[in-house]
């Protein structure tokens, strides 16, 4: 990727599943005087480099590296590279990772804190550029959650220090979350509306589910839908019909699931099964 070719900064919510900002930036320029956020900041560079004064000192972050620092930190931001620098920002706010880390370690009390500012973590940050990219372009509810607590579950882990605690096992919270699901397969069920019905915490539901189904809740659902849409058009139902009643956000999301499940597009299925020319 070549120089910005000029400062753009392209903010949006997430606050449907959580209290969190979102930021797409690059700057060719731009410098930031010292300032602080009340939320947390995880920022993944993709792009250049950037430089900052953070608790004393200067830090350099670049590509595959996350940029850490916690509320009221106050800090600065400018370029360390010819071509500028480009980020995915997140701004959680302190509830939403102090909850996450009470879920994840079992400690009410649990205050997630960074210790060092600049990580490199290649994984995680292409994770964190995948989140932020998904949290803006898909209105899939459960899909946007499970994938916000699993990143945010390995930022806590990874760099914050927070320890998975092990869970007794809850078969009938995690079955009445399934059966839901199930019964519901053409809705857009959200995370904490499973969590909430099963008595769990959302990063609790995912594990539990995970451990007695051998998938979590939105890959389970994923399945399903496929299995239900191979019944439907053995039946002769066109791809179209069928995606709009199981739950698909359009036909072309039916036959990239299908495709990747069963090896075939809906329409090559049909055919094979000698219901289509």
């Amino acid at each position: 990727m070549s120089r910005p070719a000029s400062d753009r900064s392209d903010f949006f919510r997430a606050d449907d599943i959580g209290a969190l900002e979102c930021l797409d930036a690059s700057y060719a320029q731009r410098v930031f005087p010292p300032h602080f956020h009340e939320e947390y900041v995880v920022n993944a560079l993709t792009l250049g480099a950037q430089s900052y004064r953070h608790r004393g000192g200067t830090h350099r972050a670049g590509v595959g590296a996350l940029v850490l620092i916690n509320p009221g930190e106050v800090h600065t931001g400018e370029t360390a590279d010819a071509r500028g620098w480009a980020y995915r920002g997140f701004y959680p706010s302190a509830d939403f990772l102090q909850r996450l880390a009470a879920d994840i370690s079992g400690d009410a009390h649990a205050r997630p804190y960074f210790r060092d500012t600049v990580v490199l973590d290649a994984p995680l940050a292409v994770g964190m550029d995948q989140l932020h990219r998904l949290l803006r372009a898909s209105q899939d509810r459960l899909l946007r959650e499970s994938a916000l607590q699993r990143m945010f579950g390995a930022v806590l882990q990874r760099h914050m220090q927070v320890h998975d605690q092990t869970q007794a096992a809850a078969p009938r919270a995690v079955e009445l979350a399934r059966q839901m699901l199930a019964d519901a397969i053409n809705e857009n069920l959200s995370l904490q509306t499973l969590a909430e019905a099963a008595q769990l915490s959302p990063w609790q539901l995912c594990r539990q589910f995970r451990q007695h189904f051998g998938l979590p809740p939105v890959a389970w659902r994923n399945q399903l839908r496929v299995n239900r849409a191979r019944q439907l058009l053995a039946q002769g139902q066109t791809p179209g019909a069928v995606a709009l009643s199981l739950g698909f956000a359009d036909q072309a999301h039916l036959t990239r699931a299908f495709r990747h499940t069963v090896g075939l597009a809906p329409a090559a299925y049909q055919r094979a099964l000698g219901l289509r020319r």
